[in-house]
């Protein structure tokens, strides 16, 4: 007989191993950085567009305490990550030109719906080996047309359009436009041996794509 001690770790091993297939999605408009070649880029090709999850929530959880990299790499890669200004696919080149404070359709494709939340962030460069950070993200959170700036998934929808507001006060001539993805159906044991959602970090996705904003 399967003592519950044997059971629990099969339900948390399990969890693990959904845990890293769930999600995966990308940004289509304003096509993200790995992702800049399915629209004629001239840009390196990556088939695992679709995989930026901060390296896998093992990684990111259990190796790097939570922290992922700015655009959706491994944490623990050195900077430039590949998915960053100057790294493997943050070539600079503009796949987007907006106006100042448009409220513009972001377009996300998902493989797999796994509900939870998106959210849209700037973060202006000043020059071409400028480096994103997490505080110039945090300066440029963007709004949602009449809502937050929070998007919370339907459960059966995988193609979005969701409308977007651009500050009113930024202009650039090279910005990087990110989407954050957090899953939000990631079940695993709990205090008191119970398995549900939300008791555990969910899995992250990130994509960045490089736009202009003028006057």
């Amino acid at each position: 007989m399967m003592t519950f001690a044997k059971s629990s770790l099969i339900s948390c091993l399990l969890g693990i191993l959904l845990w890293e297939i769930h999600g995966q999605g990308i940004m289509v408009d304003p096509i993200s950085r790995s992702s800049a070649w399915r629209k004629g880029f001239p840009v390196e090709v990556n088939v695992n567009d679709h995989e930026l999850s901060c390296g896998g929530p093992t990684i990111q959880f259990t190796q790097n305490d939570g922290l992922c990299g700015i655009c959706g790499d491994d944490y623990a890669i050195p900077r430039p990550r590949p998915n960053e200004n100057g790294g493997r696919y943050g070539t600079g080149v503009i796949v987007q030109r907006y106006r100042v404070n448009d409220t513009v359709n972001v377009n996300v494709k998902l493989i797999s719906n796994d509900l939870g939340s998106f959210s849209f962030s700037l973060c202006p460069l000043e020059g071409p080996k400028d480096f994103e950070t997490e505080m110039c993200f945090k300066k440029y959170p963007l709004q949602l047309e009449n809502t937050d700036n929070a998007f919370l998934l339907p459960n059966y929808q995988k193609d979005f359009y969701i409308r977007v507001q651009l500050p009113s006060n930024l202009i650039c001539e090279h910005c990087v436009f990110r989407w954050t993805y957090v899953i939000g159906n990631h079940a695993t044991l709990c205090y008191g041996n119970t398995v549900k959602i939300g008791c555990a970090p969910q899995k992250t996705f990130k994509n960045c794509a490089d736009i202009a904003i003028s006057s």
